[in-house]
């Protein structure tokens, strides 16, 4: 896939994620509107923890795994064999695996919450038995996702989110009242479930399981068995860093819980648009490179990567720091969520941010080494994050409360990031690093701009109205990031360049 290609389908994918993670928060708002930051929004989103973190364990997982090995056969009639039981195989063990943890809710609760006690406790326990058999739907969502990445069909694995969100978020504003948070348990169980069953009519579509037929002795199945369980447990590893956060999170005051968890949804969001999509359309381009071992091309793949993850990610950065309190104010400042919860909220966001940047590159360098067919370093290295994760929580706990543990994150993150680097280089060579470096001071000289010109027109962001306040919002952003691409192309930052050669080129087939 060529330069011109990535950024296509990059900005395609991107867009439907943004509308899917527009969504995302509105789940996030309906749920605080319902529950507030009250002991059942801490009990909920505790029981929905697990299978969320098993689900992107899993999910990576078999994505990372099943792409390069489904790579080498899927234009093969073979290839329908090792989807077919690809899917036997991950569906019984995670129906397994549910069940399993399912019967040990009472500890798997004690052991991710050890603060609560009575009812929390209670309602903490009946809501994961509730939820936890959605790992299997998110598990097979997941496979679909990379049997349709594999046969370039980047569209269909990007909606998924839209019924699920629309799901819980229609349950906690319509029916949240009369059935209560067990009810949104429910609810969320079913949403998991749509997940995989809008994938599957474009699988069958793909032609992926036609003619197929059960071969357990497939030679894929026995190399993806190689390469899953670092990834399995790198992945759990690094979503136990959620984990850790909500284990100290729960010796302090009641509520918090919940604020860290807003503040991390809204800090996740710019990665898990831009990055996820970039990773969607340049993760099986990396593949392809790395089977044909083409390490130039490889190396200038991953600098293009990096360079778009630079380039756009460090102005969100800047901007949700400084307009971190309106930007809180304005997805979930009504009903039981208050100018308090506001204040608390902003504050973890902010401190979150400062990690942004080194998460989205740690990302892309694993799923770098991924390509290599090297799942052991990332999943070392991930333990070393979360090390040293607990230690920095442990650190700044006490001076910095709940904004210490979001600072935590941050700091493991860079750490984590630092030594992907390291390992990589050490494997491919030199990727760029001084060019990278030119391009992160050219971004952050136009970064500094547009900060500069938000902290002039952030006392203006108030209104009684919340239509007045997102119309002054939106004004701010778009005005800030107009001029930040302004400040880009005075500073001749190529990844800009290389955008308008696309929008043009584009433009120009049209009206061809």
């Amino acid at each position: 896939m060529g330069n011109k290609s990535i950024y296509k389908w990059t900005g395609i994918v991107t867009v439907l994620l943004i509308i899917s993670r527009f969504t995302g928060l509105l789940r996030e708002t309906a749920i605080a509107f319902r529950f507030g930051m009250s002991a059942e929004a801490d009990a909920y989103l505790t029981a929905s923890l697990l299978p969320q973190i098993l689900f992107l364990a899993f999910s990576d997982a078999v994505k990372t795994a099943f792409i390069p090995v489904y790579s080498k056969y899927h234009q093969e009639e073979s290839g329908n064999a090792l989807v077919l039981t690809s899917y036997v195989i991950l569906g019984l063990f995670l129906l397994a695996a549910s069940m399993l943890l399912v019967a040990l809710a009472p500890w798997v609760v004690r052991l991710v919450a050890p603060g609560f006690s009575g009812k929390t406790y209670e309602l903490t326990v009946v809501m994961s038995r509730i939820i936890l058999p959605g790992l299997l739907f998110l598990g097979l969502s997941g496979l679909s996702s990379g049997i349709l990445h594999t046969k370039k069909n980047f569209l269909v694995p990007a909606l998924p989110a839209y019924p699920s969100n629309l799901i819980i978020a229609g349950f906690a504003v319509l029916l949240g009242a009369r059935f209560g948070v067990v009810g949104l348990a429910w609810a969320t169980l079913v949403a998991y479930a749509s997940q995989f069953l809008i994938q599957l009519p474009a699988v069958v579509k793909s032609g992926a399981l036609a003619k197929s037929k059960l071969l357990w002795h497939h030679s894929g199945i026995k190399e993806m068995l190689v390469l899953i369980p670092p990834v399995v447990i790198g992945g759990a590893a690094m979503e136990l860093k959620s984990i850790v956060d909500r284990i100290f999170a729960s010796l302090l005051p009641e509520g918090t819980i919940a604020a860290l968890n807003y503040a991390n949804r809204v800090f996740q969001l710019p990665n898990s648009v831009l990055v996820m999509a970039l990773l969607a359309v340049l993760f099986p381009t990396l593949v392809e490179l790395a089977l044909e071992k083409n390490t130039e091309e490889f190396k200038k793949a991953l600098r293009q990567g990096l360079s778009i993850i630079i380039f756009f990610v460090l102005p969100m950065m800047v901007g949700i720091i400084l307009l971190r309190e309106p930007l809180v104010r304005l997805l979930f400042e009504r009903g039981a969520f208050d100018v308090e919860a506001t204040k608390i909220t902003a504050e973890a966001l902010a401190f979150y941010c400062l990690g942004l940047l080194f998460m989205g590159g740690q990302l892309l360098l694993t799923r770098a080494l991924y390509a290599l067919h090297d799942t052991l370093s990332p999943m070392l290295v991930t333990f070393v994050a979360v090390a040293l994760n607990v230690v920095f929580n442990a650190i700044l706990l006490g001076p910095l409360k709940h904004s210490g543990l979001a600072l935590g994150t941050a700091l493991a993150l860079l750490c984590q990031m630092a030594v992907l680097w390291w390992i990589l280089r050490k494997k491919i060579g030199p990727f760029g690093g001084r060019a990278l470096f030119v391009s992160l001071l050219k971004a952050a000289v136009a970064a500094a701009g547009m900060g500069v010109a938000i902290i002039f027109v952030r006392p203006y962001l108030t209104a009684d109205s919340l239509l007045v306040l997102a119309l002054k919002f939106a004004l701010v952003v778009g005005g800030g990031a107009l001029l930040y691409f302004f400040l880009a192309y005075l500073l001749k930052i190529e990844e800009l360049a290389q955008g308008l050669e696309l929008l043009r080129r584009l433009k120009s087939s049209r009206k061809n």
